[in-house]
């Protein structure tokens, strides 16, 4: 019996990047030069009420040649940014998704997952333990600073602090 090989498979189909923006113009000479410049400019996908995006989209060019090719490989690769973005977009809908449900919990595991660079990184919890010199017996208290492990503290054994009106 032949052992399983791993293989980059790759298909390749011809595509055309169709955009129509709209522009107002006196003729169709100035209206293509408008266009022009807008991409050149790099602002003709800006959406404004003077140049409306209409479409954009990616077509399969008529009569294309489908082809498929493989290369042996050792390991499979980490996906490509293009496919990470793809999925950082479905989880950002899912996330709008579950907002719109009223599921928050949802919505902030999707927003985590879509943008994991955005997340803040949280401080590791350590434990403190208390000790007094007023009788009260040694006690744990798990905070990620001294400053939290005292109001802890302060809180466990029954004190508080509130500004001074």
């Amino acid at each position: 019996m032949s052992e399983m090989k791993n293989f980059a498979v790759t298909y390749t189909i011809d595509y055309q990047h169709r955009v129509v923006v709209g522009v107002s113009a006196l003729n169709t000479e100035s209206a293509i030069e408008i266009a022009t410049k807008a991409f050149d400019d790099g602002v003709i996908w800006d959406y404004t009420p003077e140049m409306p995006l209409l479409f954009d989209a990616y077509e399969e060019v008529e009569g294309e040649t489908l082809q498929f090719s493989a290369e042996a490989i050792q390991a499979f690769p980490e996906p490509d940014s293009s496919v990470t973005q793809i999925k950082a977009n479905q989880f950002a809908f899912y996330c709008a998704q579950a907002l719109l449900a009223g599921e928050t919990p949802t919505a902030l595991e999707f927003a985590n997952k879509a943008l994991p660079q955005v997340v803040p990184s949280q401080p590791e919890e350590s434990t403190w333990q208390v000790k007094s010199e007023n009788g009260c017996e040694p006690f744990d208290v798990t905070a990620v600073n001294q400053e939290e492990a005292l109001r802890d503290a302060l809180f466990a054994i029954g004190w508080s602090v509130s500004p001074k009106t």
